[in-house]
Parts: C-alpha cells; sequence; structure tokens
C-alpha cells in the first residue's frame, strides 16, 4: 500500500529526516511513536509532499507519488489530517463536510458522500447544524475523521488523533479506527503519544529517534478482534 523509501528532508538548514525507510501492507493499522521532536510529524508531511523531500522516494498503490500535489492524492485516495486546523469552529458540521468535499464534482456526489459518512455516524448527523465550538473535542475529531472519509480514501494518515482527549473520548476515536479499517477497508498510518491505548488496534510499530528509524516492529499477536499481546512486545516498544 505505501512504501517510504530512503527520505529525508530539512526545516530551511536544520535536517529532520535521515534515511527514513518502510512499508506499510493494505488493511494495516501502522503507529509511528517517538518522545517530542523526533521526526513523527515530519514524516507524515515529507510523505504529503507538505515537506519538501531533499531526497528519497513515496510509492502509494504501486504508483511513485513524490512531490504530487495534495489534491491529486486525495483524488488517488490517499488523505491526510493534521493535528491542528483540521476544521472551522465558527462553522457547522454539515458547512465543514461541504467545504471538506468542495472539490467532489457535482451537488449529488457530494450529498451521496456525506450520507455515506452519516450512515457510518449516525450520531454527526444528529448534531449536523450544530457550530463546532459548541461541540465536543471527541465529536470534532469524529467530524475529522468524516471529513476524511467523504473522499472515500484507501489510507489516512492521522497526527495525534486523541491529542486533549480524556480517557473516554480517546476510547471512542481509537475503536472508530478501529471500525473504519474493519469495515470500510482503510489502512491507517497514525502518530500517537497514547500508545498504551492504541497499541491494541495495531498491527506495526515504527519507533523514531532523532529523525531516523530506531526500530520497527510487527506485532503478529495483534490480529482483528484479539487483543492478546505478549509484554516482552509492549516493554521493547514503549523502552526504546
Amino acid at each position: 500500500m505505501l512504501e517510504v523509501k530512503n527520505i529525508s528532508a530539512y526545516y530551511g538548514i536544520q535536517q529532520v529526516l535521515f534515511d527514513i525507510s518502510f512499508e506499510i501492507k493494505q488493511g494495516e493499522i501502522a503507529l509511528i511513536i517517538g518522545g517530542n521532536g523526533a521526526g513523527k510529524s515530519s514524516i507524515l508531511k515529507s510523505i504529503f509532499g507538505i515537506l519538501p523531500l531533499n531526497s528519497g522516494q513515496v510509492i502509494f498503490n504501486g504508483q511513485d507519488i513524490t512531490n504530487v500535489k495534495t489534491f491529486n492524492l486525495i483524488k488517488k485516495g490517499f488523505v491526510y489530517l493534521p493535528q491542528k486546523d483540521n476544521f472551522f469552529e465558527d462553522m457547522t458540521v454539515l458547512e465543514n463536510l461541504q467545504v471538506a468535499g468542495m472539490k467532489i464534482k457535482g451537488k449529488k456526489e457530494l450529498q451521496k458522500r456525506m450520507d455515506y459518512v452519516f450512515e457510518i455516524f449516525p450520531d454527526l448527523y444528529e448534531i449536523r447544524k450544530r457550530i463546532l465550538f459548541n461541540m465536543s473535542g471527541g465529536e470534532k475529531q469524529i467530524l475529522t475523521l468524516c471529513m476524511a472519509l467523504i473522499h472515500k480514501p484507501k489510507m489516512i494518515m492521522i497526527d495525534e488523533p486523541t491529542a486533549g482527549l480524556s480517557p473516554k473520548l480517546t476510547k471512542t476515536i481509537i475503536e472508530n479506527i478501529k471500525t473504519i479499517n474493519k469495515t470500510e477497508s482503510v489502512t491507517f498510518l497514525i502518530v500517537e503519544h497514547k500508545i498504551k491505548e492504541i497499541i491494541k488496534i495495531t498491527e506495526r510499530c515504527i519507533s523514531i529517534k532523532n529523525g531516523t528509524i530506531v526500530k520497527t516492529l510487527h506485532n503478529k499477536n495483534i490480529k482483528n478482534n484479539d487483543y492478546i499481546y505478549t509484554n516482552n512486545f509492549l516493554k521493547e516498544v514503549l523502552f526504546i
């Protein structure tokens, strides 16, 4: 599904990524972990062309997408949700979805896509006319997922989907990601600090330090609805 080959990137004269390579298979939920400033978000931005690559290559669904424009990536079924500025606080749920789908051709098709996401998240339909300023953090994150799903993506990259959320809402968002992955066959690449919570649905874990990959682990004990995983795996991931 996604192949990242020897990518390096800079912010100005400061190199932030060093020869990063990994692969995500179709249908996986993959996790990138690491400390603050490790380069996690930079990897997502580089893959999506927001942070230009100095070297390397990105392959999506067998096609070279290195330096492909953002909108063309979305048309190919590849969506990126940054940690901040995902929505408009002074607009309603419907208006945010309409903005997200503004490049979808035809009003009928856009309505069809909105009906599609409301079918997946019927609770969001009930508050479709609510302004985001009056919504909870969890509701906003669900909307953010819907703004991605309206494009019927094959893969979604998300930067810290549970940031600032309570344990209860964190669990809800993680369960939503799991459901979308299973029922809609969407592959995920996620940056997240709440490792203990999200590791239960993760099949691949990539550890980053100082802009380089320290270790990549594939958790063979976490499959579909199976929450059984080894203490050694968690220990290896959490204490690198």
